[in-house]
């Protein structure tokens, strides 16, 4: 599996092409939450004054994404923004402070952040949440923030992301920790598969 990234962890990223120059950088994530993918980015100028372009990055125009850049061929990778951004699409992705329940009808945590692989699948693979009683116990004071793998999430509206109730059983505290926890989830679903 390759290094895994919190979407939150791309905002201000430079969009930099094959030669070199920096083209933009990335203002925000757009996945499809039924696909499971990430399917472009808005982006904005560079530099601290500069606002959102009119152009967005489709995934298709992605080279590689990486912890310190977007890369892409050239600049040609990028189109108008309403090509990358269809407005049911980005209300069917909002999942940041959704309510995390499983299809058992259990509520584990509150989405504080998308999980995606880096590379060139743009595969959404898990969630950081704000842990709730029912997925970890102690105390109410300290709110748990874990990792959860995303399995074949059942639906997401923008107020509730449904995960698959074992993917609960792989709860990771740290990002690291996080990569074997979702070998050991995809193992598990395939096996059970079979």
């Amino acid at each position: 599996m390759n290094e895994l990234l919190a979407a939150r962890s791309l905002t201000t990223l430079p969009v930099v092409t094959l030669g070199g120059d920096a083209v933009a950088q990335i203002k925000d994530t757009v996945f499809d939450s039924a696909a499971g993918r990430i399917t472009g980015f808005t982006l904005s100028g560079r530099g601290l004054l500069s606002g959102p372009l009119k152009q967005s990055l489709p995934w298709s125009g992605v080279h590689a994404l990486g912890p310190y850049a977007v890369m892409v061929r050239d600049a040609r990778a990028l189109e108008d923004t309403s090509v990358v951004v269809a407005r049911r699409e980005a209300q069917q992705g909002r999942v940041l402070h959704a309510t995390v329940l499983t299809d058992e009808g259990a509520e584990v945590g509150t989405v504080l952040d998308v999980i995606v692989e880096s590379g060139t699948s743009g595969r959404v693979v898990g969630f950081r949440i704000a842990a709730g009683k029912a997925l970890v116990q102690g105390s109410r004071r300290r709110r748990h923030r874990v990792y959860v793998p995303r399995g074949e999430t059942l639906a997401v509206s923008g107020r509730a992301l449904v995960i698959p109730a074992d993917a609960t059983r792989y709860v990771a505290e740290d990002l690291p920790a996080f990569v074997a926890r979702v070998d050991a989830f995809r193992a598990g679903r395939e096996g059970t598969a079979s």
